[in-house]
């Protein structure tokens, strides 16, 4: 018969192992391994519905941003849009608003490019209504200034411009076109 003593040196060594297995290491339910490679670079998050709203030091309304739907791709360090509009407000009181098919956004939200059948409109306080056209715009919200190198169409009132190339300031309501500018005025009857 076994001794007393050797039931425990034999209880020991059966359930040594279990209880260092608990005490130091992890279940396999537990185990910490990296997602799989396609999720490490792809989308790490996406908001449906997304509305933000950008105050001034003075509290009034200097930007409105929605989209439907926004991903999130951190390796690239940037949000992909869809049909984003964006309102910029002056502090003339006009309001231009942006309307994209698709966008991108930096995280560090210095800009957002604008992609596929781009429609700028700015309402200035005058009344006089501006539409900007083309496929590609580089929008800088803070400085209220846009850009590209794009064939463009600008219409107002009776006048239309068509150029490759822009640069427009919302705050002064400054727009350059670049080159190939071509323009047609109507006269009213």
């Amino acid at each position: 018969m076994l001794t007393a003593r050797s039931r425990l040196i034999i209880a020991a060594m059966l359930l040594g192992p279990v209880l260092l297995y608990w005490g130091l290491g992890l279940s396999p339910s537990e185990r910490r391994t990296l997602p799989p490679e396609a999720l490490q670079h792809g989308e790490d998050f996406f908001i449906k519905e997304s509305r933000s709203r950008v105050f001034g030091d003075d509290g009034s309304l200097e930007q409105l941003f929605n989209t439907p739907r926004l991903a999130h791709f951190p390796e690239r360090a940037l949000s992909e849009l869809s049909e984003p509009h964006i309102e910029i407000y002056s502090s003339d009181g006009s309001v231009i608003t942006s309307d994209a098919k698709t966008g991108i956004l930096p995280d560090d939200r210095s800009k957002t490019l604008l992609l596929g059948d781009v429609r700028v409109k700015d309402k200035a306080s005058s009344g006089i209504t501006t539409m900007v056209n083309t496929e590609e715009l580089a929008l800088y919200p803070d400085s209220k200034v846009a850009e590209t190198d794009q064939p463009v169409t600008i219409i107002s009132d009776n006048v239309r411009y068509d150029a490759v190339g822009m640069k427009a300031s919302f705050e002064t309501h400054k727009l350059t076109l670049l080159s190939n500018v071509q323009g047609t005025h109507k006269n009213e009857k």
